[in-house]
């Protein structure tokens, strides 16, 4: 938007909220904000702790499983970063899983028709195996209940697959003409009763396997060029009832051709461990407190934990370091925001955003003084916009905020639902949560994988997001109401 047309836009949202203000007051304000946002950016720019503190927490923390002792490690290191940058109430706030997860070894080789070794890994919460196991592959296609009975007494000792294979050829041949998917894929609204249904009949499912004797279930793990990925097998840090590995896309589809051919023999051993007991696992809080409305508050976040194939670099290690560096920069200007800038950095996101979950339950009774939640969960490339989810009440608003940016170049807000962060635990209770969007073609192709590592960051990708963080934070805090629910 123009100048005037911001000016304009602004005295509307502020009339249609019964406020009052000249418009000569209403371009000195946006006037003054532009200011602070271009010594915020350039404090960030010439000033930032980025790379060295990414380095580290990739280097020498390295993977962060929810309830691991490295995990840990990185809450008291950012606790530790945080306090340094003189950050207030810095805090951490517990909720229990009910088992830590450790990964063992894990070895797969096809015996029949051909023998081959597999590349392998065990799914998240997967138990082992008792030994090495062996059986036939069997092709598990049910849809429901009824024609999972068809599989009765057939299953003893076999190993099920669940899918066809992947079809990924969009990975497997990249070009500058080739069409990228966004980071997170927009979503229709839930259907809850169907996600309810398929929950309750992959449970079923998963009992069945394990009364019927199958002594393993393989996944496709979604990889071009022989990369694991990492999903759950196991429900509420619960073990998973039967064990259940990842294979390169290369190995699953090998074994889905010979399938079709005839009979499939394949041999696994997986060892894997679990906590006896529940553990904590912690969030960690820290403040900017404000001049004139403390008790509102504007949170930006990212996920501390992650999968433990790499090192967490680009999920989310990037988002974790921008927002530390956002709250300092802030801090390091002396800046006083009128309300309570607070940063969160989640654990338990990669499990289905336990943490944030947990928080939000907590905090139960602050939720109508929480402006907005805006997540940093989108890997190391520049930001293109921030996302709204269908809170299509504050596009105005959010705007406004946006308006003395423009050197970051973001484009009009996207109004896509999106369900795949700790922002969407603080939509499902009313509270709008934003996320950050962007463009990393390389993001689908390597997160949750081996290849989640240092070496994949841009530097001023990482250093535009911080950028986009802070100004957010710091404009939306300036506002003179909370953003408005939807």
């Amino acid at each position: 938007m123009k100048c005037m047309s911001q000016v304009r836009a602004f005295g509307l949202i502020l009339a249609a909220i019964g406020i009052a203000i000249p418009c000569s007051r209403i371009a000195t304000a946006q006037n003054g904000t532009e200011a602070t946002d271009k010594l915020i950016f350039q404090e960030i720019r010439e000033h930032n702790e980025l790379m060295k503190n990414l380095e580290y927490l990739s280097d020498d923390i390295g993977p962060r499983l929810t309830g691991s002792d490295q995990l840990q490690r990185s809450v008291d290191w950012a606790s530790g970063l945080a306090r340094r940058y003189g950050l207030q109430s810095v805090h951490v706030e517990p909720w229990k899983l009910a088992h830590s997860w450790q990964r063992g070894s894990a070895q797969g080789r096809i015996l029949k028709p051909v023998s081959r070794s597999l590349t392998i890994a065990a799914a998240g919460w997967s138990p082992g195996t008792t030994g090495s196991v062996h059986g036939n592959i069997v092709y598990v296609h049910a849809k429901n209940v009824k024609e999972l009975e068809a599989y009765r007494a057939k299953l003893s000792g076999s190993i099920v697959i669940l899918q066809e294979p992947f079809d990924l050829t969009w990975q497997a041949s990249p070009s500058p003409e080739s069409p990228v998917p966004p980071i997170q894929i927009p979503e229709p609204p839930p259907d809850r009763m169907k996600i309810s249904d398929e929950a309750q009949f992959n449970a079923v499912r998963a009992k069945f396997f394990k009364d019927q004797g199958v002594a393993a279930a393989l996944r496709d793990s979604d990889k071009s060029h022989a990369l694991l990925t990492m999903v759950n097998a196991g429900d509420q840090y619960d073990p998973a009832p039967i064990t259940t590995a990842m294979l390169t896309h290369e190995g699953y589809s090998l074994i889905w051709r010979l399938l079709q051919q005839g009979p499939v023999e394949v041999e696994l051993s997986l060892s894997n461990s679990f906590s006896r007991e529940p553990v904590d696992a912690y969030n960690t809080v820290a403040e900017l407190r404000g001049s004139e409305k403390p008790d509102e508050v504007v949170i930006i976040c990212a996920h501390l934990d992650s999968w433990d194939l790499g090192t967490g670099t680009t999920d989310d290690g990037t988002g974790v370091v921008a927002v530390l560096e956002a709250m300092r920069a802030i801090k390091a200007l002396g800046l006083q925001p009128k309300r309570t800038i607070r940063m969160v950095l989640f654990t338990g996101e990669e499990q289905g955003q336990v943490g944030s979950r947990e928080y939000v339950k907590q905090h139960e009774s602050e939720l109508g003084k929480i402006s907005a939640v805006l997540a940093d969960d989108s890997g190391a490339g520049r930001l293109s916009t921030i996302r709204l989810n269908q809170n299509f009440a504050a596009h105005r608003l959010v705007d406004l905020v946006l308006a003395p940016m423009g050197e970051l170049n973001l484009v009009e807000p996207g109004m896509d639902r999106y369900y795949g962060s700790d922002y969407a635990s603080f939509n499902e209770v009313g509270v709008p949560g934003f996320a950050t969007s962007g463009t990393q073609p390389d993001y689908y192709r390597t997160h949750h994988s081996e290849a989640d590592t240092f070496d994949k960051v841009r530097e001023d990708g990482v250093i535009q997001a911080t950028q986009v963080l802070a100004g957010w934070a710091y404009n939306t805090a300036q506002l003179p109401e909370l953003l408005p629910r939807d």
